[in-house]
């Protein structure tokens, strides 16, 4: 009987080295895990930070693309438009000083000074114009884009818009963005799509304003070769924390749909 009770406990010693052993190597195991679960949270972490920096750079680079090329043409504007009928100007004041001339000489000269004036003062203000336009500002985007499409719709192209935007929900410089994509959009059916028709419609409900862009051009093969264009398009789409997406290929237009979120 003793001998019974002495193996009893040695099998119960041996079940609780047992259960120690076992308790020991499940806590270590779960510490492991832990640390290997949270070693791969961490990388995915990184991973995703990584990814948002490399958003944030390709923003920024396209954003710092778009304002060398904005400065680019506003150089261009002001030496071809601007220097060039102040050069005339300057020119033919001089002249006047010339006490030799007859009056029909001088009256020329006057007209000449009239008409560089007259074209200085216009081209300026259309500089001005694409910088900021002043019924963007005084009426809002719903009136801006009207006064774009009558400045583009005719014989060649013909344009059907409609907004229905509450653009009290928009701050001015969303407002500017909107009005820029929509011009890019414009620029690059004129330059390249071969488009006859065009459509462009601004509807919204409670959650995104919502902006479609069709045209009846030559279309995409593919949505990777558009240019410098779409690069400004992404820019302000992200600036706005909106989103987009474009249906195009051969022969058969475009249809670019970009939501908003109502703030």
């Amino acid at each position: 009987m003793l001998q019974i009770l002495q193996i009893s406990n040695t099998s119960i010693n041996y079940i609780a080295i047992g259960l120690m052993i076992f308790i020991i190597l499940f806590s270590i195991g779960m510490v492991v895990f832990f640390l290997l679960s949270r070693q791969r949270i961490t990388q995915a972490d990184l991973e995703v930070r990584d990814t948002q920096i490399q958003a944030q750079k390709d923003v920024l680079s396209a954003s710092l693309v778009t304002q060398e090329k904005e400065r680019r043409r506003i150089a261009r504007d002001l030496h071809d438009e601007i220097s060039a009928k102040l050069n005339v100007i300057a020119m033919n004041t001089s002249m006047l000083k010339d006490e030799t001339l007859n009056t029909s000489d001088r009256l020329l000269l006057l007209e000449r000074i009239e008409n560089a004036t007259g074209n200085t003062l216009s081209n300026a203000r259309k500089i001005a114009h694409n910088l900021l336009p002043p019924v963007l500002e005084k009426f809002g985007l719903c009136a801006a884009i009207t006064e774009l499409v009558k400045s583009i719709d005719g014989k060649e192209l013909k344009i059907d818009f409609s907004c229905d935007w509450n653009e009290e929900k928009l701050t001015a410089e969303s407002q500017l963005h909107i009005y820029r994509i929509i011009q890019e959009l414009f620029n690059n059916t004129i330059k390249y799509a071969q488009a006859s028709t065009v459509a462009v419609t601004l509807n919204e409900d409670s959650q995104v304003q919502s902006l479609e862009y069709i045209d009846n051009g030559i279309g995409m093969s593919d949505n990777a070769g558009i240019g410098i264009g779409t690069s400004n398009i992404n820019s302000r789409v992200d600036l706005l924390k909106g989103t987009y997406d474009l249906k195009t290929g051969k022969n058969k237009g475009v249809l670019y749909t970009f939501e908003f979120p109502i703030a």
